[in-house]
C-alpha cells in the first residue's frame, strides 16, 4: 500500500469500527484509541447488554428483559447500561473460577476469554450451569473433585458432563436444585429419564429448556 493513502484507526469511520468491536471487544483493544472506547462504551456495551436480556426472557420486550436482567444479577439502577454489562461480565468470570480453579492457571486462556461478546457470554452460561447441576447430582461433587477433572479449564469440564449423566443419571428419581444459582437449566435434564421430581426453587431461572418435557 502506498503510504499516503494509508488510514489510521483513529480515522476510521463508526460503521466500520463498531462491528469490529462488536466481535472482539476486549479490554486489551478499546485502549487502542480513545474513540475505541467511545464507541464500547456508547454502542457496543449497551447493544451487549440488550442482547443477554434477550437470552434470559426472549419473550419479553426490552424494558422487561432489562428488569429481569437487573434481578438475576443484582445490578444497581444507576448504573448505565455499558457498565451493567461489565458488570455482568466480571460476575460470570469470577464465578467461572471459582467453580474451575484452572480458569486461574491458564492465564493467556482466562485472556483469551475475556471478550465481551454474546458468544462468549453464552459459553460461560452454560459452562458455569452444567457444573452447578452436575455437582447436585449424586456422586456428581465427587467425581469433579477428583485431581485429574478438577484442574481441567472449565470447557473442558463441561464437555464430559453430557457423558457422564447419560451414565450415572438413569437411576435418579428425585433431584433437588434448590437455592444452586441456577441462571440456565441445561438441556442435558432431559437425560434422567427415570426423575419423577425436580425441584427448583430460589434459583434464577426465567426459562426451561425444550428438553424437560421429555421427563416422566
Amino acid at each position: 500500500m502506498n503510504p499516503s493513502s494509508s488510514i489510521t484507526i483513529e480515522h476510521l469511520p463508526n460503521e466500520i469500527l463498531a462491528p469490529i468491536l462488536k466481535v472482539c471487544a476486549s479490554p486489551s483493544l478499546f485502549s487502542v484509541c480513545t474513540r475505541w472506547r467511545h464507541l464500547l462504551s456508547t454502542e457496543v456495551m449497551p447493544s451487549l447488554y440488550k442482547q443477554i436480556g434477550k437470552m434470559h426472557f426472549p419473550q419479553g420486550d426490552i424494558s422487561k428483559q432489562a428488569f429481569i436482567l437487573d434481578k438475576i444479577y443484582k445490578l444497581e439502577d444507576r448504573l448505565s447500561e455499558g457498565e451493567k454489562a461489565k458488570a455482568i461480565f466480571k460476575q460470570t468470570f469470577t464465578l467461572a473460577r471459582s467453580l474451575a480453579p484452572a480458569e486461574l492457571e491458564f492465564k493467556w486462556k482466562t485472556e483469551e476469554k475475556r471478550y465481551f461478546t454474546l458468544d462468549n457470554y453464552s459459553s460461560y452460561l452454560i459452562n458455569i450451569n452444567c457444573l452447578l447441576m452436575w455437582e447436585k447430582l449424586p456422586g456428581g461433587k465427587e467425581y469433579l473433585s477428583q485431581e485429574k477433572i478438577k484442574y481441567l479449564p472449565l470447557e473442558k469440564q463441561e464437555e464430559l458432563f453430557k457423558d457422564w449423566i447419560e451414565n450415572h443419571g438413569k437411576n435418579i428419581g428425585n433431584l433437588s436444585l434448590v437455592d444452586v444459582g441456577l441462571t440456565f437449566l441445561p438441556p442435558e435434564i432431559g437425560c434422567l429419564s427415570q426423575l419423577q421430581e425436580l425441584s427448583l426453587t430460589n434459583n434464577r431461572l426465567t426459562t426451561l429448556p425444550a428438553e424437560i418435557r421429555q421427563l416422566t
